[in-house]
């Protein structure tokens, strides 16, 4: 064991959106800060969503059925930060139509109704205008839509990102500002003073083998679904607050959609919404809400699978099968609890901030839109409490993350000069924003534009870059969260394993052991978790 000289103001465990913006936060109002993550960054849930930035139009919908103001202010925050991650993320976020199909004259004017508070609650910083579009015209934009009764699509706005590249961002953000943060280390002990309050963590660090100790002013428990279990670590009598909703979505070819615009099914059978929106060239559908207990890596239930395709073929002409799914993944929601709702969808997705008797400050709820009201939230908690002195104001409403700098269109012109093709060039700057400067200037120097599959778009020397650059340890690091590839075709996934070792073994000098171990592990999860 060793310990570390360093003393932190904030150790955060947790670098999902929540750990993530927090460190951010805390780091540009000048406290020194530490994040340890068990396994990847966006591992868990951060990663498992629905790509969606949004007010929450189903929460709406609750709060003018049932005159609850709770959840008329979740959807009137969830449209305020809307507007600041779209500014904030241009290059990881963007403005997304989404169409509901209209079957009765009396739904359009409910539906119409709803769309409209929906748009005036967001004033200036609507998205764009709500319109409706006869039969004839829906037909064109969605050939596959059911087409009896139809009577035509009501569209309106909310936006759409790449969570496990937000991620990245913000972390990246937060380094360059002097956070530390590493993946692969666990706690698994909490340090205590003479007075039982909490005065540090000890952690294992899983690629170098070690534990250390670490000192901080405050322990900051921002593990998502695992929050409960980190509460109990500190006293084993804590009571639960979260309400476990595991979530799947399945992935199909864009070919489903045709179009670049979302699609939202306002009925299911349980009164729930299921989105069919555009992602990474793909066609995502999700996804489900059922109550579930912890798990490290929650897997997708084939009765999930069977609801969410039986849902979508009630509105398509063409029905999907389990043949045509090519990639699906399950993520667990961390609700805060309400003993009086049964059901999770019931549950205000709103935050909640606790402090144990120890002094372990845990932050449970929200969603990825109100992530960076809730990391501002978390530091104004710590400084009214007194655990840290007040320093700056938040900077976050107006701070571009990284790859956000720069203008688009001018690096457009740039790439030109490089020897890639036109979708190695939409690749790179759909990852990297205008970091992908970057990884070419590594391409020029190592004089290496090879790509890992001819079939795919990635260059093999982004997987130097991610080392370098974007705390990749491991394959599956790359491949899922980085690249995104297990998100959107598990086959092609698998297929890539192989290379990808091969120049990681190369970068981080592998024996023949150590590589045909991550071979191994890396096809196992694929397998096992998409």
């Amino acid at each position: 064991m060793e310990l570390s000289s360093e003393k932190y103001d904030i150790v955060i465990i947790g670098g999902g959106c929540v750990g993530s913006g927090i460190a951010l936060d805390a780091t540009l109002r000048g406290y020194k800060v530490i994040l340890l993550e068990k396994n990847d960054f966006a591992s868990g849930a951060s990663s498992k969503s629905s790509k969606l930035v949004h007010g929450g139009i189903r929460y709406l919908e609750k709060a003018i059925k049932e005159f609850d103001l709770a959840q008329y202010n979740l959807v009137k925050e969830g449209l305020s930060e809307r507007a600041i991650f779209l500014k904030n993320a241009p290059n990881f976020s963007k403005k997304l139509k989404i169409n509901i199909p209209i079957y009765s004259y009396l739904n359009l004017v409910y539906t119409y109704i709803g769309l409209l508070f929906y748009k005036l609650i967001a004033k200036h910083k609507s998205l764009g205008k709500n319109s409706f579009v006869n039969k004839v015209v829906s037909i064109l934009f969605s050939p596959n839509i059911k087409q009896e009764n139809l009577k035509g699509f009501l569209s309106f706005y909310d936006g759409s990102f790449l969570d496990s590249r937000m991620i990245i961002s913000i972390l990246q953000s937060a380094v360059l500002k002097g956070a530390v943060v590493k993946n692969y280390c666990e706690v698994n002990e909490f340090l205590y003073d003479l007075n039982n309050k909490i005065s540090g963590v000890k952690y294992f660090d899983k690629t170098q083998n070690k534990i250390y100790e670490i000192e901080a002013k405050v322990v900051v428990n921002a593990s998502g679904a695992n929050v409960d279990n980190l509460r109990v670590l500190d006293n084993k009598d804590s009571n639960e607050i979260l309400a476990l909703s595991s979530g799947i979505h399945i992935v199909v070819s864009k070919e489903f959609l045709k179009a670049d615009e979302g699609i939202l099914i306002p009925n299911t059978s349980d009164k729930r919404v299921i989105f069919i929106l555009p992602y990474m060239n793909h066609c995502l559908i999700g996804t489900t809400d059922n109550k579930t207990i912890y798990e490290e890596n929650p897997k997708v239930k084939e009765q999930e699978i069977e609801y969410l395709l039986k849902e979508v073929n009630n509105y398509f002409e063409k029905h999907l099968t389990k043949e045509d799914i090519l990639s699906s993944w399950s993520g667990i929601r961390p609700l805060v609890k309400n003993e009086n709702k049964s059901q999770t969808q019931e549950i205000v997705r709103e935050h909640l901030i606790t402090k144990s008797k120890t002094n372990l400050v845990s932050i449970v709820g929200g969603k990825w839109t109100t992530y960076r009201k809730m990391s501002e939230d978390l530091v104004n908690f710590l400084i009214r409490n007194n655990f840290l002195e007040k320093q700056k104001m938040c900077e976050t409403k107006k701070y571009k993350l990284f790859g956000n700098h720069g203008d688009i269109k001018e690096l457009e012109k740039l790439m030109n000069f490089y020897p890639i093709s036109k979708k190695t060039k939409e690749s790179l700057l759909t990852l990297y924003g205008t970091a992908c400067t970057k990884v070419l200037n590594l391409a020029n120097e190592n004089k290496n534009f090879e790509l890992i599959s001819k079939d795919l778009p990635y260059l093999k020397v982004e997987i130097l870059y991610c080392i370098n650059y974007e705390f990749v340890k491991k394959p599956i690091d790359f491949l899922s969260r980085r690249v995104g590839l297990c998100f959107i075709d598990k086959k092609q996934s698998l297929a890539c394993v192989n290379v990808v070792c091969a120049e990681m073994g190369k970068i981080l000098f592998w024996d023949e052991e150590k590589m045909l171990k991550e071979q191994l592990s890396c096809e196992e999860y694929i397998n096992n978790y998409f």
